[in-house]
């Protein structure tokens, strides 16, 4: 018999329309996993739901369609008595393995009625999946954008054949014409071949070829390679790229210059596919500024188009009202800024991206009667189309680690990443004998405010209560909100004889947001559960948590709005 209000899930019927209380009433209420906050089914040994939650509208309309095969043999490994799993349990727009991703879900699988059933507890890790295939792509998309910097990259064979080579080909042969050819033809004069960068099995840096292009004039390469091995140590070809710096060796004057800069160019290439994280680039490509041009300060920094953030800094220190004066001119739109003095001169010129500024670099060169060559500027130039595409790369890379660790609404940090730092400071400070305290944080009657005045006066209160909280904590607290209206903060080195009182600071600061006048069944209130612990020993972190949240009920039983510590082995704290 099926419960009155309730829906038959075992009906070969389209699912009712969630927004339809009357025929879509799913909800668990006061079994044990009501408050699981993700999804959780009910299904029976013919394969139907029975029972599910609001969470698991996406797997139930995903059963009814027949689920996956790898589903099904996970349903039956826990109708026999087997917990399974399915890690992650992707549901499709369609039957299709390329149609679209609707939801992806971590689901548990495990036996229940004695095999009558099983039980299924989903956790939606679509978000996750989603930033992390964000993360990834554009991490792809940075190393694209420097493959596009030189003028040709390429791969041989064990045979000393071209393997690949970028599309747009090289020295005036298009890609059609030189795949598949025998490198050594591309040589001016094969028998002065030193070493052959195409075929070598050592790593060449910048290795100086002459080759002849499609119209048999002679032009000068500047070659990075190197080998590539199997199993076993097998040489089976190179690998490098190639630039053209023909006109810099017809030109006899600059000369020595002009490969010095060209150098210098290249080793910031080499910085950038070697470093994949964008600050790290950065400062790499600072460090290694000053000895090659040679300068006295490097400063770059990121405009984000309201505010400056210095993100390397290498050499002395610059003064900040020549640092504001160039942020003024970038802003007003200069692409080159200079000013002199007695001191030495300041050069800065702007990144983009897009035709976007997105930062500037700037130098400092100091002494008397010192000055900037045009070749220096030239390279400044092409410089700063790499400093633009690494600071777009260092803004996606913030933007995209602030959506992964932190709560959207409040700021506060997100429950995986404050449990990843406090997993982190555990392990750091294993055998200290100083305590730490623990605090979880539940709002009493919060229901209320959703209910009389809506979500968004709820989402306030929230954020208001979630600014208190750091105002009233010491800057190496960390403070995530867990979700609805729970909240944790964990407080470093904390004294047994101040954790009951540091708890009760922090509820008597909450006491005024608590109140509101023109409505007296406003009854805001604050349950905090506290658990005090050392990292002396090894200790679980899963542990830590439901110690202070078993704290936390205990003044929930007790009628709320409240304080309770406890310190290991479940001593109360004075």
């Amino acid at each position: 018999m099926v419960p009155p209000g309730k829906i038959n899930m075992n009906k070969s019927v389209d699912l009712p329309n969630k927004t339809d209380e009357e025929l879509w009433d799913v909800s668990i209420p006061g079994g044990p996993f009501s408050d699981f906050p993700g999804a959780v089914l009910f299904v029976e040994r013919n394969g139907n739901v029975s029972r599910a939650n609001e969470q698991a509208d996406l797997l139930c309309t995903f059963i009814k369609r027949g689920g996956s095969e790898e589903y099904r043999d996970a349903l039956q490994s826990a109708l026999s008595g087997r917990a399974a799993q399915v890690n992650p349990l992707l549901v499709r727009e369609g039957k299709d393995e390329d149609s679209r991703v609707l939801g992806a879900f971590d689901l548990a699988l495990l036996p229940w009625s004695d095999g009558a059933s099983a039980l299924l507890l989903g956790r939606n890790i679509t978000l996750e999946r989603n930033l992390r295939a964000a993360l990834i792509e554009s991490r792809q998309r940075y190393r694209d954008l420097l493959e596009a910097a030189c003028d040709f990259a390429w791969e041989t064979d064990k045979e000393g054949k071209i393997s690949f080579i970028t599309p747009e080909g090289g020295v005036g042969f298009s890609a059609a014409e030189l795949s598949g050819s025998d490198a050594l033809s591309l040589f001016a004069d094969p028998s002065s071949i030193v070493t052959n960068p195409f075929s070598s099995k050592v790593p060449c840096e910048e290795e100086e070829i002459w080759v002849k292009d499609s119209f048999g004039d002679e032009r000068c390469l500047l070659v990075t390679s190197m080998p590539l091995w199997g199993d076993r140590r097998i040489w089976h070809g190179n690998r490098g790229f190639c630039r053209d710096i023909t006109k810099l060796r017809h030109d006899e004057l600059l000369r020595a210059n002009e490969i010095h800069r060209e150098r210098v160019y290249n080793r910031i290439l080499e910085i950038a596919r070697s470093e994949m994280v964008p600050m790290r680039m950065l400062g790499s490509v600072a460090s290694c500024l000053i000895p090659a041009l040679p300068v006295d300060a490097v400063m770059i920094s990121h405009f984000n188009g309201d505010v400056w953030q210095a993100v390397a800094e290498e050499g002395e220190a610059l003064q900040l009202d020549a640092i504001a004066r160039v942020q003024a001119a970038m802003e007003m739109g200069e692409t080159v800024y200079q000013e002199t003095s007695s001191d030495g001169v300041l050069v800065a010129v702007s990144a983009k991206f897009r035709g976007q500024v997105n930062g500037s670099i700037c130098l400092w060169r100091k002494g008397e009667r010192v000055s900037w060559s045009r070749g220096e500027g030239e390279l400044l130039e092409r410089i700063q189309v790499q400093i633009g595409i690494s600071l777009q790369q260092y803004g996606h890379h913030k933007e995209l680690q602030a959506l992964s660790s932190t709560d959207p609404l409040t700021g506060l940090l997100n429950r995986r990443h404050f449990e990843h730092l406090l997993d982190g400071f555990i392990e750091d400070n294993l055998g200290d004998e100083r305590t730490h305290l623990l605090l979880y944080l539940d709002l009493d009657n919060f229901k209320y405010v959703n209910d009389a005045y809506g979500h968004q006066e709820g989402d306030k209160v929230l954020k208001d209560f979630a600014e208190i909280l750091k105002s009233k904590t010491r800057r190496n607290d960390w403070i995530s909100r867990l979700g609805g209206d729970e909240f944790v903060l964990f407080l470093p080195v904390v004294p047994e004889g101040e954790a009951q009182g540091k708890a009760q600071d922090l509820l008597d600061a909450l006491i005024p947001a608590f109140s509101r006048k023109d409505d007296p069944k406003w009854s805001l209130s604050a349950s905090i559960g506290g658990y005090l612990f050392s990292a002396q020993k090894s200790t679980n972190l899963s542990d830590l948590l439901e110690h202070a949240d078993e704290a936390m009920y205990r003044v929930k039983r007790s009628g709320k709005n409240g304080v309770y510590v406890v310190k290991e082995k479940n001593d109360e704290v004075d």
